[in-house]
């Protein structure tokens, strides 16, 4: 465990390093797998509390909770709120292969999407950076459409109608930064996202339907800073955001953990 706990805990990596970080979840995946075939949590048939995982792996417990989507998604574990993340029969069966799953092609294109707090992780870092251009780089009419894109959003009522709103906003404000590449990239972490299996089946336990009306005040605040041209001000708004977003994922119900 020391060896693995030490590679998904590196610090501040190098792009050398970058694959190897990447993939922390999946290896800690794979090791909980082997200790669940191997008898370790026979006597509770529960996996121990994410905060315990975390602490054990000595990893940040975004990585944790990853590993714990992708043994959901496999059917390896139950999280049931309140009560604990319960080994199914599934997982004494038979191994899924991660890799087979996860590393199918060098093209980007082709990769299959990220885990879901990775990925939005990814966006936190790269949005707040697309705010912060385009709070510079911005003209009035991006702006009318960032700020129309807001209205919306917050005028719909839930479900699908609301969500495609919410993927308006962000796509206006990088569409913002006046460069079409980066407006591209953030079109494809939205696209990314949509496609991944494992982010559906998150997606699924959130028990709050209307919890999209939470981002009508963030997203607000977002567009104030972008309206008074302070991009340093976009940045925190937008890097909060997301956090929000990770935060009530987290604490949704989600996971099992307390």
């Amino acid at each position: 465990m020391d060896k693995l706990a030490s590679s998904a805990n590196e610090p501040a990596p190098e792009a050398g390093t970058a694959l190897k970080e990447r993939r922390a979840y999946q290896d800690i995946g794979n090791d909980l797998v082997q200790r669940i075939r191997a008898g370790e949590f026979h006597s509770t048939g529960k996996l121990p509390p994410e905060r315990d995982l975390a602490a054990w792996y000595d990893v940040g417990r975004t990585v944790i909770r990853d590993a714990l989507v992708m043994l959901d998604v496999k059917g390896l574990i139950d999280p049931r709120q309140g009560s604990g993340i319960y080994i199914t029969r599934t997982a004494y069966q038979s191994i899924v292969p991660d890799d087979s799953l996860y590393e199918t092609s060098s093209a980007i294109e082709s990769k299959p999407p990220a885990a879901p707090f990775e990925l939005l992780e990814a966006r936190q870092i790269f949005e707040s950076h697309i705010a912060r251009l385009a709070a510079e780089n911005a003209t009035d009419s991006d702006l009318a459409a960032i700020e129309q894109a807001w209205t919306n959003h917050r005028g719909a009522h839930f479900a699908e109608p609301k969500e495609a709103l919410d993927i308006q906003f962000h796509m206006a404000i990088a569409q913002a930064t006046q460069n079409k590449e980066l407006a591209l990239l953030v079109n494809q972490l939205w696209h990314r996202r949509d496609d991944s299996p494992m982010w559906r089946n998150l997606h699924e336990r959130v028990k709050e339907a209307n919890y999209r009306d939470n981002w009508v005040t963030d997203h607000e605040t977002i567009l104030k800073a972008l309206r008074k041209r302070d991009g340093d001000a976009a940045y925190v708004a937008m890097w909060q955001h997301i956090e929000n977003v990770k935060t009530f994922l987290a604490e949704s119900g989600a996971f099992a953990d307390t």
